[in-house]
């Protein structure tokens, strides 16, 4: 399958969101731990950004993922409906409170 830049770019952006909301991680304490600004997080996130592998290596590593799982294309509908029942499940609100 192939995926043009942006879009490719949007979309590990949205993974990285993800696996940081899974964390129970604000944008604010990841990018303290990533030593970047929140304004540089939330462009990665919005997929404005290229990101270094260095630095997608780290966020894997803070999000206690792997790289491959963050940016994998294949099966993510799936993955992702089941990564958020379990967040609905564990605390319904969560999703009302956090900035994503």
């Amino acid at each position: 399958m192939s995926m043009d830049r942006d879009k490719l770019l949007k979309y590990i952006g949205r993974r990285f969101s993800i696996y940081r909301f899974t964390q129970r991680l604000s944008r604010e304490e990841a990018a303290r731990a990533l030593n970047i600004s929140e304004r540089t997080l939330a462009s990665y996130e919005r997929g404005e950004r290229e990101i270094s592998l260095n630095m997608a290596i780290k966020m894997a590593e803070l999000y206690k993922t792997t790289f491959k799982k963050l940016v994998d294309y294949y099966n993510v509908l799936d993955e992702l409906k089941l990564e958020m029942a379990e967040l609905d499940a564990a605390e319904p609100d969560m999703r009302r409170k956090s900035k994503v």
